[in-house]
């Protein structure tokens, strides 16, 4: 089965059934190929690992890549409890991220979990996720050491830096895993033991001090009454302090709304929660913040940019809610509850505003008395951190151009405070700019494009660019931060970003014009974006290179395969190319609506797939796929069967390679090898002198001297 031509045999087959003239008749699972292309990879991989490591440029490149990254402090994940700030924190020269305490934004620094240093984590193991309880004695996390979500959970006593003498595995994704407001107990997601591929997780409550064989299953399908619950959905709760009442949300998929149950705390507490469901998918719900008994809601029901409801927790649903935030020009993207205020991320064309509301007497909102807060410069908020017994909130902010931050806001004057929290970053982007223009669509449009390069660019449309895109959930490209982007720059490369609708730069209006059956303008969008940057001068054809990840494949994917002349190098990471491969699973086809809409889908996901589209005899340009072992399965299956199908179909000669990342690193230095490889193979095809392989030598005669010409 590992032989290249029974493989490309099989890929046949599973293009014949792809194409079948009759596609809805047939079954909703993958023809017997699928499960052996994967083997593909297993043959490819080595050979592309070994064109990369010949490239000349790479090795001085990767340096500088490792230089800029490892010199640099990450902060993420923020969070306070009872005076007690707790972060996820990569030190310079780190290989990833340590869980690390402070008594205030002052207090000196404790770690108090390195995963590489456990026993039960390793080089490669890496912080999944955390949880500080209530009263900042305990911290619950979980320890990943391979692919997948599931981590084995751990709770440590904060003071004495101890974990409890317990474990347990097959923890799913807890970045909300819940405490009990006293901190005695908590409630988790774990995978059944016996779940198959489509079953969904369950949320099991746990009592500090008791067995962990006698934790109850709280919240499931069919528990405590929660029957609309699908089976491949994720669900965590919310306990507010000070209420009477816990909820659970439930997103059935990536970019969906969320359904909100409602149950007594006590209930709960006693192991029998009689669920309520308060808000269903229809209400539109994206987000929700609660104290005591009111309940705060953001939906983007009949509000395209969204708005804020109150209701009463008691409520029977949403019907008797009254607009706290009512919608305005921007979208909001988030909130955080406050003593004073509720706190509120904007945005507009992809760029952030911080607005809030003020909290009048009894916790009473005053519509419409929208106050904006002026930010440092143009930023993703990236994190909203407050809590209704405290005054203010805290922001981690970060730009292209500009390294991450932690502020703080003040509730009196609403400005801006550093808490030094993070030390300034040495990778000096001060000879660099960054500008947004807009790109008319096929439609007239205006799409957003953020553009990042060295001030003295001149636009000769000789520049070797790499222009991102991605499109999908509703989800806005937002700024990230990135010192190794560095490497790219220096060398007059420009990096561009191109927010094509499906996104939620202009909120749930961006989202649905690239959504479902709109899906085909995410495409066209991003094709106009293309176009945009080579007609105003900034690069041409030769010198462009274009990537997307996951979803962000289609849009690239797409444009890889409708217009190939308009690039010289496509680079696809853990991508989604294949719509209608989704089928072949429960969680898949939970995911299908944001591809193809519901009615006549099919069709639209056949039209929309990159890897269906791929014609044989195409002068394709040069074309990277890059997967991990910690990349879904589904991703790698993908990447393998797009790589096979392009080298089949290719008439160009230029290389599909088959990047495969193995593990066993720290983040850190999987993050920069991936870079260095990425920055390499672009300039190699936008023909960087530095990293032009030499020419294969001639052939030799027999005494060593040069054959003659004929």
């Amino acid at each position: 089965t590992g032989n290249r031509a029974t493989l490309v045999a099989l890929l046949a087959i599973a293009a014949a059934w792809s194409f079948a003239p009759d596609c809805r008749a047939q079954p909703a699972v993958p023809p017997p190929g699928y499960a052996l292309i994967p083997a593909f990879a297993r043959e490819e991989a080595p050979r592309s690992r070994a064109l990369l490591d010949d490239i000349p440029g790479r090795s001085a490149l990767l340096a500088r890549v490792n230089a800029l990254s490892a010199a640099a402090t990450g902060v993420r994940e923020v969070a306070l409890e009872a005076g007690r700030v707790f972060y996820l924190k990569t030190a310079p020269g780190a290989a990833g991220a340590a869980l690390c305490m402070r008594e205030g934004f002052e207090g000196a620094e404790r770690v108090l979990v390195d995963p590489r240093a456990r026993p039960d984590g390793g080089a490669g193991a890496s912080i999944a996720w955390y949880s500080a309880s209530p009263d900042g004695r305990h911290v619950a996390f979980g320890i990943a050491r391979g692919a997948g979500d599931a981590a084995l959970l751990h709770v440590m006593s904060v003071d004495d830096g101890r974990d409890l003498p317990f474990e347990i595995d097959r923890a799913a994704d807890n970045r909300d895993l819940a405490w009990q407001p006293d901190g005695k107990a908590f409630y988790y997601s774990r995978i059944p033991e016996d779940a198959s591929g489509d079953a969904s997780p369950r949320i099991y409550r746990h009592v500090l001090g008791r067995e962990t064989a006698r934790d109850e299953v709280v919240f499931a399908p069919g528990v405590g009454g929660a029957r609309a619950v699908p089976a491949t959905a994720r669900s965590w709760l919310l306990l507010p302090r000070e209420s009477r009442y816990a909820f659970a949300l439930v997103r059935a998929a990536p970019g969906e709304p969320l359904a909100v149950h409602v149950a007594l705390q006590k209930d709960l507490a006693a192991g029998r929660p009689k669920w309520h469901e308060i808000a269903t998918a229809a209400d539109g719900v994206l987000a929700i913040a609660a104290w005591r008994n009111d309940l705060y809601v953001l939906s983007r029901r009949d509000a395209p940019n969204h708005r804020v409801l109150r209701v009463a927790a008691s409520a029977d649903n949403l019907d008797t809610a009254r607009v706290a935030v009512p919608e305005g020009d921007a979208a909001i993207v988030a909130m955080g509850l406050a003593r004073d205020a509720l706190y509120l991320r904007t945005m507009v064309a992809g760029v952030d505003r911080l607005e809030r509301v003020r909290l009048g007497l009894r916790g009473f909102l005053h519509p419409g008395e929208r106050e904006f807060l002026r930010l440092p410069y143009d930023m993703a908020i990236s994190e909203i951190v407050a809590d209704p017994r405290r005054n203010g909130a805290i922001l981690r902010l970060e730009a292209w151009t500009r390294p991450p931050q932690v502020m703080e806001v003040d509730a009196r004057t609403g400005d801006l405070r550093d808490t030094a929290l993070v030390p300034p970053a040495p990778a000096d982007y001060s000879a660099m700019d960054e500008v947004r223009l807009y790109a008319p669509a096929a439609d007239g449009t205006k799409i957003p494009i953020t553009l990042v390069y060295r001030r003295t660019t001149r636009l000769t449309g000789d520049n070797p660019t790499l222009l991102v895109g991605y499109g999908a959930y509703g989800d806005p490209s937002s700024p990230v931060f990135d010192p190794a982007r560095l490497a790219w720059l220096e060398r007059g490369g420009v990096f561009a970003v191109a927010h094509v609708r499906g996104g939620g730069e202009f909120g749930e209006r961006w989202h649905e014009a690239g959504r479902g059956a709109a899906k085909a303008t995410t495409v066209s969008d991003f094709i106009a974006a293309c176009e945009f940057l080579e007609r105003y001068g900034f690069t041409n054809n030769n010198r462009l290179a274009i990537e997307g990840t996951g979803a962000g494949a289609i849009p690239v994917g797409g444009a890889l395969v409708r217009r190939p002349e308009l690039f010289s190098a496509v680079i696809l990471r853990a991508p989604l190319v294949d719509l209608a491969a989704l089928e072949a699973s429960a969680a898949g086809r939970a995911r299908l609506a944001e591809f193809a809409g519901a009615a006549g889908g099919r069709e639209r996901l056949l039209a929309a797939s990159p890897y269906l589209q791929v014609r044989d005899g195409m002068p394709y340009p040069a074309v990277m796929l890059s997967i991990g072992v910690d990349d879904p399965a589904d991703a790698v299956d993908q990447a393998s069967r797009m790589a096979a199908r392009l080298t089949d179909a290719t008439s160009s000669r230029k290389p599909v390679l088959l990047r495969f990342d193995a593990g066993g690193e720290g983040e850190r230095a999987r993050h920069a090898a991936e870079l260095a490889d990425i920055y390499s193979f672009a300039l190699w095809q936008l023909g960087d002198p530095d990293f032009q392989p030499a020419p294969p030598s001639p052939p030799q005669a027999p005494n060593g001297a040069r054959p003659r010409a004929r």
